[in-house]
């Protein structure tokens, strides 16, 4: 976005602006040569879209403006002067003529990182009920930025959506208190709701049948089955891992494995199972 700065839209277009996001102050004076090659440089690396940083022109042959200019201390025309939150950016200052790989440069800083992208991507997904999609894109942003405990819970989200409830188990265990929103506690809310109803009858049974027999596949590959419908990936393959382990021909115990492991998608956990059955074929 560009703006042309005035006395009257000073307050609005520049300080109030940048508490949202920042604002780059572009200095110049359209009489000197330096001004006249470099300004239309600037403007076409930001671009009027730009939807992560402000170009606000202020030309200093405005009296009331000429001020601003003097208070910031500067030398040379033109120049660049980062504000944010309403305050200068001591090192977002740029003074005198520049080439154009300095200015792009300068610019490169304010574009979006690339978890933000992806998380902005995932989310659109998750509102459209394409979690299958958002989820490849949310866990690479969550490999790029662990730290971000707003995008961990969009992953839990997106994994919570697919069921996979082990994995929106670890991804929330890992969110500290002070972070823990209404975000999390929606989120916590659903993975609850969801192991209660994964909790019938018929599983426990089977869980109380095999307790009893432990050597009766047939019965673990059923509980597996049973397990990975309520969201239990981990325990699902855990029993269908042991079946393999004694017999990889039995029934359809590595069809289950590898159609759960499709449902997973790209994910570290998934990738664990998987070797843990490869190490077995191969």
């Amino acid at each position: 976005m560009i703006v042309d700065i005035t006395p009257q839209n000073f307050h609005a277009a520049l300080l109030d602006a940048s508490i949202q996001k920042p604002v780059v102050i572009y200095f110049y004076a359209p009489q000197l040569p330096e001004c006249q090659s470099i300004t239309p440089l600037v403007e076409s690396i930001v671009g009027n879209d730009n939807q992560a940083v402000t170009l606000a022109k202020v030309d200093v042959n405005d009296p009331q403006l000429q001020s601003l200019a003097m208070q910031l201390g500067l030398r040379a025309l033109p120049a660049l002067v980062k504000f944010h939150q309403g305050r200068p950016d001591e090192q977002g200052f740029l003074e005198g003529p520049q080439d154009e790989a300095t200015l792009r440069n300068y610019f490169a800083a304010f574009a979006p990182r690339e978890e933000e992208l992806l998380l902005a991507e995932g989310r659109d997904l998750l509102e459209q009920g394409d979690a299958v999609t958002a989820l490849p894109l949310l866990t690479k942003a969550h490999q790029l930025a662990p730290e971000r405990h707003d995008i961990t819970l969009w992953l839990a989200q997106a994994e919570l959506d697919l069921n996979h409830l082990d994995q929106a188990d670890a991804l929330l265990a890992t969110i500290p208190m002070v972070a823990q929103d209404s975000h999390y506690q929606t989120l916590c809310a659903r993975r609850d709701l969801a192991r209660q109803a994964g909790d019938t009858p018929e599983l426990r049974a089977l869980e109380e049948k095999l307790a009893s027999q432990p050597d009766d596949f047939q019965t673990r590959q059923e509980l597996g089955l049973l397990y990975h419908q309520a969201g239990r990936q981990e325990e699902a393959l855990e029993q269908l891992l042991t079946i393999l382990r004694k017999d990889l021909a039995f029934g359809d115990a590595k069809k289950i494995y590898l159609d759960i492991l499709a449902t997973m998608g790209a994910t570290a956990v998934a990738s664990a199972w998987r070797r843990k059955l490869y190490s077995l074929l191969y």
